[in-house]
């Protein structure tokens, strides 16, 4: 078997958060419900790296990380524009009628700002 021509090689730099993040969702599909209440006090970490990775953490949780809900309704607000968009992501995938209407103020507060 040849090897591909070296233009279509990739280069992975493991330092890129944001597709750290992606393989973290892409990889591991599955709840750590053991480590739900360690996630829920990251999104409390002055590190937004680590808000982040909390929020898509709890994401793979789905409903069973509903008690994240309130602080991940705050997480929409964020100064860091990743973890806005993980907490938007993590409330979606939880799903619980909170988790709803924390999401639907949420777009119609943007759309009034508009």
């Amino acid at each position: 078997m040849s090897k591909p021509p070296s233009s279509t090689v990739l280069e992975f730099d493991p330092n890129l958060s944001i597709l750290r993040c992606v393989l973290v969702v892409l990889l591991a599909g599955c709840c750590d419900e053991k480590a739900i209440p360690r996630e829920v006090e990251a999104l409390y970490s002055s590190a937004a790296k680590e808000r982040n990775e909390a929020a898509l953490a709890l994401a793979r949780c789905g409903g069973e990380a509903s008690r994240a809900v309130g602080r991940l309704g705050q997480l929409l607000y964020d100064q860091n524009v990743g973890v806005q968009s993980s907490a938007a992501y993590a409330l979606r995938k939880i799903d619980t009628p909170e988790a709803r209407g924390i999401l639907e103020r949420a777009i119609n507060a943007k759309k009034r700002k508009k």
